[in-house]
């Protein structure tokens, strides 16, 4: 496990991780990526931006909070950090965001986590099984009412394709901030599935079933696994 996080912080998860296999690195935020924060302070605290986001999303910390929408904006160029950094040994890598595992409840008794995701598209998991996405008007849209459509806790892809979806965030990032309009990863994911269907594969969690990840895509429930179980009762095995 790599965890990225604050200094005062890193002494605590070296605790809590005690034993296993951690690689701890330690971001100043404000120092490293004082440039985009500014700007994205800027922007959310432009008269004209406020005026899009709809009223009862405006609470919303992706709407007023810079350190959260930077963080959550760099998820992606966090995976490559680990990459470049030759800290990672498998072919296929996962981001999982520290408050997504809110409780034990949500890991669903796994110890170590498999699913034979598939390694030719970066996966991102959706709470809704169908949606409208014709245009540039239709992502816009999810954007100021925070419509969720893709969750941002969690992506899943192999190292080669990771560098090819960073591309793309970057690109719609950049899309975004050019027209002063900042979101979390959210709108960011949705925007990269509009422009690149064929990277992206959307896994369904469940109507807003947020926290089912590891429910639902784990190696007792994939179909897989169970013609392979299944076979090993009949033959008695």
């Amino acid at each position: 496990m790599i965890v990225f996080t604050s200094s005062d912080l890193v002494e605590r998860i070296q605790e809590i991780r005690a034993g296993k296999p951690t690689k701890v690195i330690a971001v100043d935020l404000r120092t490293t990526f004082g440039r985009f924060r500014k700007k994205i302070t800027e922007i959310q605290n432009d008269a004209e931006f406020k005026k899009l986001i709809s009223p009862q999303q405006a609470k919303n910390p992706e709407y007023w909070s810079p350190d959260y929408a930077l963080v959550c904006n760099l998820k992606s160029y966090f995976v490559m950090q680990a990459i470049k950094l030759g800290s990672i040994k498998n072919n296929l890598v996962a981001w999982v965001d520290f408050g997504y595992c809110r409780s034990a409840a949500t890991l669903d008794g796994i110890k170590n986590w498999y699913y034979p995701f598939d390694d030719s598209k970066v996966n991102l998991f959706t709470i809704r099984k169908q949606f409208s996405l014709k245009t540039m008007n239709d992502v816009l849209s999810g954007i100021f009412n925070n419509n969720v459509f893709i969750i941002g806790g969690a992506i899943v892809g192999s190292v080669k394709h990771w560098g090819e979806f960073h591309k793309l965030v970057w690109n719609c990032q950049r899309y975004l901030l050019q027209r002063k309009i900042i979101d979390d990863d959210q709108g960011v994911f949705l925007m990269c599935y509009y422009k690149n269907k064929e990277l992206i594969r959307l896994n369904y969690l469940g109507d807003n079933k947020w926290f089912s990840l590891f429910k639902v895509f784990h190696r007792r429930n994939s179909v897989a696994w169970k013609i392979k179980n299944r076979l090993r009762v009949l033959r008695g095995k």
